[in-house]
């Protein structure tokens, strides 16, 4: 098996990827789960283990699998294809192309089926949508009634136990010197956040901290929760990117080298030839004349498969093709924005390239620095932020608990212990 070392960094450099979010996350987990071993002993370690990796497998999951159920559900009751996007629906003028450059003529009459009915379509997806978060945070709210009942259960049933072995090792004692030795005894808004792998896990991050915070336990769970979810609402969210962002910016001012393309693009030797042929160049150029307006620059996209900028997009997932045809699947949406966004990136690039030709540099070394710049990147947006959830997050937590006044006792199991003393189950 071949590692494409390319597709692993693009994808953890792909700022709509769950896989970046799910690597920052599982370093949270497995640092918060450690940090309450240390301090809770295996009671809070459970607890912990069950709360941060139900809730992470929930968080990345729970929703693209009640999506998967409309879909199959719904959708299939109604006759319609769930992978039509019904982005697509908003310009009719592009619409009557999509319809035209259909890969096959079941998309076809899919699409047209889908025009017919856009009204219902919207109002399916955008129910799709809300449906699937709803489930998904019913799930989380299950997840966590069940934890902190198994928990609370379990810890009850060990403080009795563990007395009922303490007495009895005492009346052992006791018997042994009387001699007797017998005992027994857990719209605008909509379409931005519904579309987005990644912003639907805000709306779901923010229902998790609301839920973790206004349900905690007593003041340590509640402190303990407003101290990881700010971190991991920072960095997951905003921190990564920004460093991404300033990592970019770094290149470009210091190396004069932009990486902003996806990795995919950058690790392609053929991209690499183009630019020491200049065959970029006419491509490049064919696109600036094409993008005269949405309708132009749709129809050239679909009319122009060797065009090298329609290639990038292509490899950098911006166009979907139909698997095993090299068509475009016209029933997901095209950002033309971010196409045309491809196309500057490239052009800024090419002049970099001309540029760093001009003062000597070779082709080989202009392309490595790219690369070695574009992994750097990645790799240190991903260090940061793991060091950050996974280490000095839980290590500030793990701090806080052992210099705490009130001891670093898991504050559930020492309620827990004080309403046995209480009930008399216990002394």
């Amino acid at each position: 098996m071949v590692i494409n070392v390319a597709k692993i960094y693009s994808t953890l450099g792909n700022p709509n990827s769950l896989i970046p979010l799910g690597v920052k996350d599982a370093s949270s987990c497995l640092g918060m789960t450690a940090s309450s071993y240390a301090t809770g002993k295996e009671e809070e370690g459970i607890d912990r283990f069950i709360d941060e990796f139900g809730t992470e497998i929930l968080w990345l999951g729970g929703i693209p699998a009640f999506k998967w159920l409309f879909d199959k559900t719904v959708f299939k009751a109604y006759g319609l294809d769930s992978k039509i996007d019904p982005r697509i629906l908003k310009n009719k003028e592009i619409f009557e192309k999509i319809k035209d450059f259909a890969p096959n003529e079941e998309i076809k009459k899919n699409l047209e089926k889908a025009g017919k009915n856009s009204r219902l379509f919207k109002n399916l997806a955008a129910t799709k949508f809300v449906v699937s978060t709803v489930m998904a945070a019913i799930s989380y709210v299950t997840l966590t009634r069940l934890k902190q009942k198994y928990t609370e259960n379990k810890i009850r049933k060990n403080l009795i136990k563990e007395y009922n072995t303490k007495k009895a090792n005492e009346e052992k004692n006791s018997n042994k010197i009387s001699q007797n030795p017998s005992f027994k005894g857990i719209g605008g808004i909509v379409e931005e956040f519904a579309f987005s792998p990644v912003k639907n896990m805000y709306l779901m991050d923010g229902f998790i901290t609301t839920e973790r915070l206004t349900d905690s336990r007593n003041m340590q769970e509640f402190i303990g929760y407003a101290i990881k979810e700010g971190s991991c609402l920072f960095f997951l969210y905003y921190a990564g990117r920004k460093i991404q962002e300033l990592m970019e910016n770094n290149a470009k001012k210091k190396h004069n080298k932009s990486i902003t393309l996806d990795a995919r693009v950058l690790e392609d030797n053929t991209f690499k030839k183009s630019f020491e042929d200049g065959s970029i160049v006419k491509s490049i150029e064919e696109f600036k004349k094409a993008n005269s307006s949405e309708l132009a620059l749709y129809e050239f996209i679909h009319k122009n498969p060797e065009n090298k900028i329609v290639k990038i997009a292509k490899q950098s997932d911006l166009i979907k093709e139909l698997k095993g045809t090299g068509k475009i699947d016209t029933r997901a949406y095209i950002d033309l924005k971010d196409i045309e966004s491809v196309n500057n990136k490239v052009s800024e690039l090419y002049g970099q390239y001309k540029d760093a030709l001009k003062k000597g540099e070779t082709t080989d070394s202009f392309f490595k620095g790219v690369r070695k710049l574009k992994r750097n990147s990645i790799r240190n947006n991903i260090a940061a932020c793991i060091l950050a959830l996974g280490v000095i997050t839980p290590g500030a937590m793990l701090i806080k608990r052992l210099t705490d006044k009130s001891g670093k006792e898991f504050q559930t199991k020492k309620e827990i212990k004080e309403k046995l003393i209480k009930e008399g189950i216990i002394t």
